[in-house]
């Protein structure tokens, strides 16, 4: 009973007061109270967090009364639209639908991406170069969703997922610094190198090419890099495959002026040269081997009417006289050979201050060499050189080595030494 009447007077109290609030005799007409932004989070505690810590311009440059005008009971919820301030006409992105399907009205700024569908139409409106790439320049990274790759609006790093996270790795070193080197994310068949991309990076895809260029590379290998010469890389039409000239320029030197460099020069080991290829090759030859050339003119021979290929099959390799010609003896080698005759000049005959055994001389000399052997006197131990000094066919005189060793009387009566000694072969006491 008492519960009950407690009830029955607090209701008769509460309508007494709400008599009171209503009329005007006692209390006037209520006026509204003006609410600031400091008001909202009395209620409205979790976009207030959110406008707080992700608001941006809507924080900065709005606050809660820049878009909520009005509030119950005083007047309707006001919700705006979008446009209302981003209006279509300022950019190609807010002539897009289903604002809030990305942005958040109190934390506008989009961080994670992982959680929309489809959301590339929505990025290319606002990053039109990016579109453009994609679509002149086709790969399965323009069939992707933007947020397959890009987790969160932005390009920190933690922001996207980077080649390597997807794609194996050239080399085990390699870093996603070296992937830029020549692929963009955006465009990755179209290559753009950098000044500094490692050689090593090509042999990837071109080892063999890279493989060839460390072993025998030389001033390829030592003095610039794969992109020095491949400045573009196919699906490019043009600065795939350099001119030879773009460096050995034809004014630099004879040899440059030559055509089709490649019959004899292989890129990636230029001086590994197959002389087999070309015929006939000795104009190439002599555009760089001069001396040899300036040889063959001034000593004519059988060696100067050959090809330079019938010695030399590869560069810096050439058979040796006795490959073709017989040798003077049994015993002789090519070194021997070089001791009268040079390969490009041979009729030229130039003896080696080293000396040379007699009897190589005795192979074309028969009859003196037989002579010097039968003799007794000092001149069977000298080497034929020795009085045929340096060039073919200079013969010393008597005088040279012994000067006038007789009375004056007898020289002037004999004036020929050959007179009594005979020859210098077969020499008289």
């Amino acid at each position: 009973m008492c519960i009950a009447r407690t009830q029955r007077l607090l209701v008769s109290a509460l309508f007494f007061v709400l008599m009171l609030l209503t009329t005007s005799l006692s209390f006037g007409e209520i006026k509204a109270v003006p609410l600031t932004d400091a008001d909202c989070i009395k209620c409205h505690h979790q976009p207030s967090v959110e406008i707080r810590d992700h608001g941006s311009a809507h924080r900065d440059e709005l606050g809660c009364l820049g878009c909520h005008d009005n509030h119950p009971p005083l007047g309707d919820a006001v919700i705006p639209e979008c446009s209302d301030c981003h209006s279509r006409d300022d950019q190609r992105h807010f002539s897009l639908d289903g604002c809030s399907k990305c942005h958040n009205p109190h934390a506008p700024v989009i961080t994670d991406l992982s959680g929309l569908n489809a959301p590339k139409l929505a990025c290319l409106s606002c990053h039109d170069q990016v579109g453009a790439t994609m679509n002149s320049q086709p790969s399965l990274h323009a069939e992707q969703q933007c947020n397959d790759c890009h987790s969160e609006h932005g390009t920190a790093p933690g922001q996207f997922s980077t080649c390597i996270d997807c794609h194996d790795k050239h080399s085990p070193e390699m870093t996603y610094q070296d992937c830029l080197g020549c692929h963009q994310p955006h465009a990755p068949t179209t290559y753009q190198w950098q000044d500094n991309t490692p050689t090593q990076l090509c042999a990837a895809c071109h080892n063999d090419q890279v493989s060839e260029l460390n072993r025998a590379g030389e001033a390829h290998a030592r003095e610039i890099s794969c992109s020095d010469c491949h400045q573009q890389h196919p699906p490019s039409e043009s600065g795939v495959i350099p001119e030879c000239a773009s460096c050995h320029a034809p004014g630099d030197h004879r040899h440059y002026k030559l055509d089709n460099c490649t019959a004899c020069h292989k890129p990636h080991a230029p001086l590994e040269i197959d002389l087999t290829a070309v015929s006939p090759i000795k104009p190439v030859c002599v555009s760089c081997h001069a001396t040899p050339e300036a040889e063959m003119v001034e000593w004519p021979s059988a060696h100067g009417e050959m090809d330079c290929n019938e010695c030399h099959q590869e560069h810096g390799n050439a058979m040796t006289c006795l490959e073709c010609h017989e040798g003077h003896s049994d015993t002789m080698a090519y070194k021997d050979c070089l001791r009268c005759h040079q390969p490009h000049s041979p009729t030229a005959l130039q003896f080696s201050k080293a000396g040379i055994a007699s009897d190589l001389c005795g192979s074309c000399h028969r009859g003196q060499l037989k002579q010097l052997a039968e003799n007794t006197t000092k001149h069977t131990e000298v080497q034929c050189v020795f009085c045929h000094r340096r060039t073919h066919k200079v013969i010393l005189s008597c005088d040279n080595c012994h000067g006038e060793p007789h009375d004056a009387s007898i020289h002037q009566h004999f004036k020929e030494c050959r007179q009594c000694h005979n020859g210098p072969h077969n020499l008289k006491n």
